[in-house]
């Protein structure tokens, strides 16, 4: 079993921790790009930080959330994989971690912020919607659709369809290497053959969680799905064990979405931070079970009193912060290494 990657922090409130991914990229892919990747979650960091000065913890994730789905290289909102069909069914979902208040949209087409459109519903009694649901809240909400596709995402899901029916290389699962694929094999996980990393890489899953001044704990997860999977399917990204916060703990997961349902990823964490463990020690025996599950998986957290951290089963993943002394730090990776 290979070790897993486990970092956490002592920083001080107010702090913003942005993820833009986990997966095995770094033989295909050159410390420049890794370095410019880790500007964009800087960018995004320090965005969430100037809205949580006017606006708090809700206002941070929102902001620094709106910038990766703005980026075509994220997968989310702009940068969204496709689905067999060539649709861009994007999901998301808001949580509050002091009301327990969980709002989300599932497989919405056309919209450049499906964050937003998730947070816009949390005062609403029916807080989760699916795609028809969401383009009926978008009408309301006066959101005009846009076509958020990219040439190059187009152009990936054409030669997908003209080569054979096989999942998107450049997904989540896609980005492990060939010792993560023969490990989830050995899990008797369903693999399919196809999924060794092209030259060229991209990156997925974005998600955002934040503490204010005031204690006030938010998370939000955005996501393009995995990359031509089945129409329609349903990423794990608006789930509670993708997306989670309580008064105590706000976290945010990336990787293979199966394995975070099958593990509950963020619910198995956010319990055992309940329960009285720190967030490194809750992060340590999840990520043991998550090895032992052959899963490929990261997730970043922030507790109530500043503990802010980040684990991956992966390679690598993408991740920056900035507190309130207004240093930015960044995972290993992200600084071009």
């Amino acid at each position: 079993m290979s070790p897993h990657t486990l970092v956490v922090h002592a920083l001080q409130p107010p702090i913003v921790l942005v993820h833009g991914g986990a997966g095995s990229y770094l033989a295909t892919t050159t410390p420049e790009r890794r370095r410019l990747r880790g500007d964009a979650l800087e960018r995004a960091a320090l965005a969430g930080m100037s809205a949580m000065n006017e606006g708090g913890s809700r206002a941070a994730v929102l902001a620094a959330i709106a910038v990766l789905e703005a980026d075509p290289q994220f997968n989310a909102g702009r940068g969204a994989r496709l689905q067999k069909d060539g649709a861009a069914r994007m999901s998301a979902a808001m949580m509050n971690g002091t009301e327990l208040r969980l709002s989300a949209v599932y497989n919405v087409e056309h919209c450049l912020h499906p964050s937003a459109l998730a947070d816009s519903l949390q005062a609403s009694g029916d807080r989760n919607r699916d795609g028809q649901g969401s383009a009926h809240w978008m009408s309301v909400q006066g959101i005009a659709p846009q076509d958020v596709r990219t040439t190059t995402n187009i152009a990936r899901w054409q030669a997908l369809v003209n080569g054979a029916d096989h999942v998107d290389r450049e997904s989540a699962i896609g980005d492990a290497d060939e010792h993560d694929v023969s490990a989830a094999r050995e899990a008797n996980l369903a693999v399919p053959d196809d999924l060794l990393p092209p030259p060229e890489r991209r990156y997925g899953t974005v998600g955002v969680v934040a503490l204010g001044a005031d204690g006030q704990l938010w998370a939000c997860t955005s996501t393009g799905g995995r990359g031509h999977e089945s129409v329609g399917r349903i990423s794990v990204s608006p789930t509670p064990a993708g997306n989670y916060a309580t008064p105590e703990v706000a976290l945010s997961a990336t990787g293979f979405g199966e394995q975070i349902l099958d593990l509950n990823l963020c619910g198995r964490i956010a319990t055992r931070v309940i329960d009285g463990n720190s967030l490194e020690d809750a992060l340590k025996r999840t990520f043991i079970e998550v090895q032992a599950h052959g899963g490929l998986l990261g997730v970043i957290g922030v507790t109530a009193d500043g503990s802010t951290g980040y684990a991956h089963s992966t390679e690598a993943c993408g991740v920056a912060w900035v507190d309130a002394t207004g240093v930015v730090g960044r995972d290993v990776h992200s600084s071009g290494v």
